[in-house]
């Protein structure tokens, strides 16, 4: 049997670090003409996978937000090819959770109203 508040639970926290990621892609590509500006991306994979290893709930997976330090001090690190791409990742990854969302929303329709 699936656990649907779980389930739900799990598909609005992806939902939620997606929406973070665009949110840093878009704000490394309005930046990538600033010297010395250096990139954000979101962690929340490592975070869920320790939480599924170590057997904890998944929506207490927290989604952060860090700071990419690597290059030469002074220099930009933001690839305006990656971001994009990163970009188009995230939006199949968000179109999936939402329909998934969806879905389940459509099959408790289904079952209260009968339609």
């Amino acid at each position: 049997m699936i656990d649907f508040d779980r389930d739900t639970a799990f598909t609005r926290k992806l939902i939620d670090a997606l929406d973070a990621r665009a949110k840093a892609s878009l704000h490394n590509i309005a930046n990538q003409n600033v010297p010395g500006f250096k990139r954000q991306e979101v962690r929340f994979e490592e975070q869920l996978k320790k939480h599924m290893e170590t057997g904890a709930p998944v929506v207490d997976a927290k989604v952060t937000v860090t700071r990419d330090t690597s290059g030469a001090p002074g220099m930009n690190n933001v690839s305006l090819v990656e971001e994009a791409a990163l970009l188009d990742k995230t939006k199949l990854l968000h179109e999936f959770a939402t329909r998934r969302m969806g879905g389940y929303f459509g099959t408790l329709n289904k079952a209260i109203f009968g339609r």
